[in-house]
């Protein structure tokens, strides 16, 4: 942790004493032109020339806010070319209605045409930059390094676990926070775009809750608020340090707002609720024979299964779900508001022979072991969810499935993931 702060205080240091920016200076227009210039020289089979910054596959504010923060920095201080990539399709902007209300603050008003996303590349194969940068996760997905033996990772800024990979990047930052957007605003200097600020500041207390006192927010979070806040478009005359952060009039009402708008998902279909929040990995358990590749995905819902998964709805949209994505497990984490205002959380877990993968994988096998991890989890506390009985489903070969209410609703996916992982790599 001591190396990880020395090294963002110099990079702080010499950002900081960078020569001045201009004021007029707009974001969203700049970072369109960005996207207009590395498209025409991925087209000029240039693309090696930029560096790809992107955040995670679930596409939140944090992962957005967090690329489009250090493909500014790296482009427009340090004078390398570099390009926020969103890992998503272009459709699905409106899924994240968050997402589109915090762009919108800094000046996107069209995000999916002024944003590089995932349709502007697909029919490029294999992808056509090698030099990534990675935020908000620490390892490179297989599609970006498939066919591309160049492709490396030169820098890191995360806050989840850290799986030990991509030694030599640098900066390499993969420590504890709210949000990683607290640890790229390290890397800014005081004169950047107000639009940014603001931005990057939404993500921040979106992923902790409003910087609420005993939340996920860290001094890491809550510093890079009160630093960033008199340079953003926000406004507050009240002392902007000590605990009372959170209570900032600007502060508290673009939390309010952010998290009213996250919690509007009642137009949204089963199928696109388990699209809207989602993670997916891949794993070769040595316990099974032959040690095949196993792909499991974890889907966020806010909301409780009853109110979106019920009637069959589970199993139905869940197994199309894992066919489109080639899964052989799925993970359905819902987080909610009891009736009476207390925060709750379901798990809901399909697993099933993936119709992309080997058919001489052991299902059985895999769900023997998962059941066994998960309600051995001390972190987890699950038992199983009495009021939610799965639907009867008959289908050509076998599916397992299994709700629990978890005992933990502070766990969110940050913890199950390494927990699902510790569950397929250990024996």
């Amino acid at each position: 942790m001591a190396s990880t702060v020395r090294r963002l205080s110099r990079i702080t240091s010499h950002l900081n004493g960078s020569k001045a920016l201009k004021e007029d200076q707009h974001l969203a227009k700049l970072i369109a032109s960005h996207k207009a210039q590395y498209l025409n020289d991925v087209k000029s089979s240039k693309g090696k020339d930029w560096t790809v910054v992107m955040g995670n596959e679930a596409a939140d504010l944090d992962s957005i806010a967090s690329s489009i923060a250090y493909a500014w920095v790296q482009t427009v201080v340090h004078h390398q070319p570099t390009i926020a990539y969103i890992q998503c399709e272009r459709d699905d902007y409106s899924l994240r209605p968050e997402n589109l209300h915090a762009l919108h603050l800094a000046g996107f008003n069209d995000p999916a045409t002024q944003l590089l996303c995932a349709s502007d590349l697909a029919t490029y194969r294999p992808f056509p930059s090698t030099r990534f940068a990675l935020v908000d996760h620490n390892r490179l997905g297989t599609q970006f390094s498939d066919g591309n033996p160049d492709a490396h990772v030169a820098a890191i800024v995360d806050h989840h676990e850290d799986e030990g990979l991509h030694k030599d990047a640098d900066p390499r930052v993969v420590a504890p926070s709210g949000s990683c957007a607290a640890h790229v605003a390290g890397l800014l200097p005081d004169n950047l775009p107000a639009e940014l600020a603001t931005l990057v500041i939404a993500a921040i207390l979106i992923d902790t809750s409003g910087l609420r006192p005993g939340g996920k927010a860290t001094d890491v979070d809550r510093a890079a608020v009160a630093r960033l806040l008199p340079h953003s478009t926000l406004s507050s005359e009240q002392s902007l340090t000590g605990p009372e952060l959170h209570d900032v009039p600007s502060v508290s009402e673009l939390a309010q707002a952010l998290q009213t708008k996250k919690a509007d998902v009642a137009a949204l279909s089963a199928w696109d609720l388990l699209r809207r929040d989602y993670k997916e990995y891949t794993y070769r358990p040595s316990w099974l024979s032959s040690a095949p590749e196993i792909r499991a995905g974890l889907a966020t819902v806010p909301l409780s299964l009853k109110a979106w998964a019920k009637g069959g709805v589970l199993e139905s949209e869940g197994v199309r779900y894992m066919d489109a994505r080639g899964l052989s497990v799925l993970g359905v984490l819902t987080t909610f508001q009891s009736k009476k205002g207390k925060h709750k959380r379901q798990m809901a877990w399909v697993v099933r022979a993936s119709p992309h993968g080997s058919s001489s994988i052991d299902v059985d096998a895999i769900a023997t072991h998962l059941w066994t991890g998960l309600e051995g989890s001390s972190d987890m506390c699950v038992t199983p969810l009495k009021s939610f009985e799965p639907h009867r489903w008959e289908e050509t070969g076998s599916i397992h499935i299994r709700v629990y209410k978890q005992g933990n609703a502070k766990a969110t996916r940050k913890a199950v993931a390494p927990l699902l992982k510790k569950i397929m790599d250990t024996e």
